[in-house]
């Protein structure tokens, strides 16, 4: 069946699905499946098809948007999305953990504000952010917050890579080292903080950023070129790249999109995104 259809707009439903409830009235099939299909004289696929309907030609993913005008993706993001989330909870953890390691300076100020919003509830929601991360379920204030987060500490860590000579305290021979592995060698020596900074020719402030990017570094390059949300962003657009994203409303009709800019992660519950598409 040929039917032009609107783009990145609302479709009414006519009478060629008006005996066709919203409704799904099938395991497996969602809300405005059948209904959609009925539009263009075909059934939903099922469940062992990675998209829902079949429509010219084009495999069409069918969304229902809830009350906020929002929709789940589930299994189709688990394995990267997964990665994602446990690297923003490492990274918030390391940077809890520093919190009685920080030098007085102007870096630790900094640090210390961080921590402070990590253990503070944000907007009308009474879980912690790092708890909600833990189980999937992250408002969009904390979601915010986790991003905010992330691109502070992003410009406080150390990315600089110079050599370090260390003397031996067995035998006095002297060995040349990275700067973090200097750093990290120094750590388990008795001796001063000024004797540190001395050795490693630095100040404070510098030693202050060593220790951040020593607990946060390796799981805060996954977002070097872009932020929290930006990456979850484009998770999610990625899904609809060779499947086209169809929200269904029951009084609206459908609404096919095909400017995947305007897919954005709004916040994470059950255990995946919750999303949004802007007007």
């Amino acid at each position: 069946m040929t039917k032009i259809y609107n783009k990145d707009a609302w479709n009414p439903w006519t009478n060629r699905s008006i005996d066709i409830p919203f409704g799904t009235t099938e395991q497996a099939v969602g809300d405005g499946e059948q209904k959609l299909g009925a539009e263009y004289g075909v059934n939903p696929m099922g469940q062992n098809v990675s998209y829902d309907l079949d429509i010219l030609g084009e495999k069409w993913e069918v969304k229902k948007l809830d009350s906020d005008n929002s929709f789940r993706l589930g299994v189709e993001v688990s394995s990267n999305y997964r990665q994602i989330i446990n690297s923003a909870i490492r990274i918030l953890d390391g940077i809890i953990k520093i919190e009685d390691s920080l030098e007085y300076s102007k870096t630790a100020d900094l640090i210390k504000d961080c921590i402070k919003k990590i253990k503070s509830t944000s907007g009308s929601t009474k879980t912690l952010l790092i708890n909600g991360l833990r189980k999937n379920e992250v408002s969009s204030a904390n979601l915010d917050k986790a991003d905010k987060i992330i691109e502070l500490v992003k410009t406080l860590v150390i990315t600089e890579n110079k050599k370090v000579n260390l003397f031996s305290s067995f035998d006095g021979s002297k060995t040349e080292y990275d700067l973090l592995t200097a750093y990290q060698r120094l750590s388990f020596e008795t001796i001063s903080i000024e004797e540190k900074l001395l050795t490693l020719d630095c100040d404070i402030d510098f030693y202050n950023k060593l220790l951040l990017t020593i607990s946060i570094g390796k799981d805060l390059s996954i977002f070097n070129e872009k932020g929290l949300k930006e990456t979850l962003n484009l998770l999610v657009r990625s899904i609809f790249t060779d499947i086209k994203l169809v929200l269904v409303q029951e009084e609206k009709g459908y609404k096919p999109i095909t400017n995947l800019n305007k897919i954005y992660c709004n916040r994470i519950t059950s255990g995946g995104p919750r999303c949004k598409v802007l007007d």
